[in-house]
């Protein structure tokens, strides 16, 4: 299976010095309207700000999220638990990207590579979830991220674990080594019938807009999946957009390698306290 080069997994050098997200440092940030959820545990604030975001039209959505750029997935996950953040989910990201018509928005927003809070595992098709997966990689230096996969899910083939931001935390094990760790109330979405073939169109899961089931015909409705077909893979899902190709919008990357760095979509969760 041909994998993602560096050319189109990375913003490329030139796409750098056009960076949209250059105006926005990776550890500034601006106050943004903070979703009325207060007085509620964080798996519930987050459950409510992702229905919340899911509510909005994708021009009031754009008005609370924060983009920031420059920032791998340990990175964003610390800026949003020091910050009470959430990253937002690839669903809503899907909306943004589908219905806003204005081109030069999405360049603006999407130029980039851009993380998704909607965290995918899988493994390679016809193999069946063991009891732990790790999924590693050389970026430089090799780093790994493992995970221990529930019960209810080991032995499924052919399937993926949907997690959505902020249900999981990543733990640092040293020696770039890191666990994925469910929190207290997380939701684990199992996706049935998850596509073996990349680089083909799929109809998708209601929820989660990941593609599932047989391929398809090129269509609106449709989304091109890139996955590993011969490997696992374990983080989370990237998108894209630029004029060169319209319906890249429709791509959905479950490929990427957690150590590049991005630009990602935050969203403020309120406070516990009433």
């Amino acid at each position: 299976m041909r994998r993602l080069s560096n050319a189109q997994c990375t913003v490329s050098q030139t796409l750098r010095a056009n960076d949209p997200f250059q105006r926005f440092k990776p550890e500034s940030h601006q106050a943004v309207r903070r979703p009325d959820v207060t007085g509620q545990s964080y798996a519930e604030q987050a459950r409510r700000t992702r229905e919340m975001l899911r509510s909005l039209t994708p021009e009031k959505a754009r008005d609370i999220i924060e983009f920031r750029g420059d920032l791998n997935l340990f990175q964003a996950s610390a800026v949003a638990k020091r910050e009470g953040k959430m990253l937002v989910p690839n669903d809503v990201h899907d909306r943004i990207l589908m219905e806003t018509k204005d081109k030069g928005l999405l360049v603006q927003f999407y130029g980039n590579w851009l993380w998704t809070g909607t965290l995918v595992i899988y493994v390679a098709p016809g193999k069946k979830f063991g009891k732990n997966i790790v999924f590693s990689w050389e970026d430089n230096v090799k780093y790994s991220i493992s995970f221990q996969i529930p019960k209810q899910f080991r032995g499924k083939t052919n399937c993926a674990l949907v997690i959505e931001h902020p249900d999981f935390e990543l733990i640092d094990l040293k020696d770039n080594k890191y666990e994925l760790k469910l929190l207290e109330g997380a939701n684990v979405r199992l996706l049935e019938n998850f596509p073996t073939k990349s680089q083909r169109w799929y109809n998708t899961d209601s929820e989660t807009k990941i593609p599932i089931g047989r391929p398809v015909k090129e269509s609106k409705d449709a989304r091109c999946l890139w996955r590993f077909e011969d490997s696992s893979y374990l983080g989370p899902v990237a998108r894209y957009f630029d004029y060169g190709g319209d319906n890249r919008r429709q791509f959905v990357y479950a490929v990427c390698r957690s150590t590049l760095r991005f630009g990602v979509a935050f969203v403020q969760l309120a406070s516990s306290e009433v």
